[in-house]
């Protein structure tokens, strides 16, 4: 259910959150707060457990959840890199088991076909989604001075026994701001159309966003207009039946290049318990497919629980009656189930 912020609340966010977030922190009554999430940690070990894995990724691939990292050459030889898999079924006996054992996710072959090589400043591969016996993968480069994704379709084969990039078919996708590191993270598969989203929608650095949209062959097909969104967008979810899907929506306090602004979304809604004091945010926001727009879905954001760290979250699918997510490499590998049942 929607809740109304005082007076105070809404002063601070008009004038920015960090510049009151003193006086909300040592007045915790006078703030009108939202419930959170609870993260339920899955353990993992094995060399996904290391940071250094960068998970940048995930996607269901039928009943197996694939993680990319960021480099899948690194855990591969002879020019063929490996992803992780984990079952569906691995991970429902975790969630249901009351001393589970830490999970080793699988490794899956991955290969980049050269992709790399034909390419200039690789940054690393840092979105998946799967469409049958086909994928998606966006990578970012840095392109001289500026940024550049692509785009690449890929060949799944078995029941997601290996991956294979076509890299003939890569697409080049500008970027819609002069931000380092920063290019499209996220991609949607809707009404047989593949759509990205770049990652910085804030209105200081991108005043005018949208969703790029290309047929199954990546022949572009057109632009849907965004709405701003203050911080990052990493990933998203599947759509459901009313067109809606969930994304991720993180801010690291060193991310100043963003320039945030006010913060719509907690204008609206009210800000979660941990958040009040804490300078990140970490928070699910549904998004909508409406005719020829993606609008905020009209849905109250979820808030996770915040742990002592900021968590640097790159991936998020649906899973049982919530969502699975995980981190980058900060503060380390983390997969975490959160449930939604109880948020609405």
């Amino acid at each position: 259910m929607k809740r109304l912020l005082p007076i105070t609340v809404l002063m601070c966010l008009i004038t920015g959150l960090t510049a009151c977030r003193q006086e909300m922190t040592t007045n915790p009554e006078s703030v009108d707060v939202v419930e959170e999430a609870a993260q339920v940690e899955i353990v993992l070990e094995g060399p996904i457990a290391s940071a250094q894995a960068e998970v940048s990724g995930m996607a269901w691939c039928g009943d197996q959840l694939i993680l990319l990292p960021q480099y899948p050459a690194m855990y591969g030889e002879d020019g063929t890199g490996n992803v992780f898999s984990i079952s569906k079924a691995q991970l429902e006996a975790y969630l249901t088991s009351e001393d589970p054992d830490p999970i080793e996710p699988a490794l899956i072959p991955f290969d980049s076909a050269g992709f790399t090589d034909v390419i200039s400043g690789f940054e690393g591969f840092e979105a998946i989604a799967f469409n049958g016996s086909e994928f998606y993968i966006t990578s970012e480069t840095r392109a001289g001075d500026g940024m550049l994704g692509y785009l690449v379709i890929g060949s799944v084969a078995g029941k997601c026994a290996s991956l294979e990039l076509e890299p003939e078919t890569r697409t080049a996708i500008q970027p819609q701001a002069d931000l380092s590191n920063m290019s499209d993270e996220t991609i949607i598969i809707y009404q047989y159309q593949v759509h990205t989203i770049y990652e910085a929608n804030g209105v200081n650095v991108n005043s005018d966003p949208v969703v790029h949209v290309f047929d199954l062959s990546l022949d572009p097909v057109g632009e849907l207009s965004l709405p701003n969104i203050e911080y990052r967008i990493t990933d998203a979810t599947s759509v459901d039946d009313d067109g809606v899907f969930w994304a991720i929506n993180y801010f690291y306090p060193g991310d100043t290049k963003l320039k945030p602004m006010d913060d719509q979304i907690a204008l609206e809604y009210g800000i979660g318990t941990t958040h009040q004091s804490a300078e990140q945010v970490e928070r699910l926001v549904a998004f909508q497919f409406r005719e020829d727009t993606v609008t905020l879905a009209g849905i109250a954001p979820i808030y996770l629980a915040l742990e002592e760290e900021s968590s640097n979250w790159e991936g998020i699918v649906r899973f049982l009656d919530g969502f699975l997510l995980v981190t980058d490499e900060y503060p380390t590998t983390r997969l975490v189930f959160v449930s939604n049942s109880d948020m609405e």
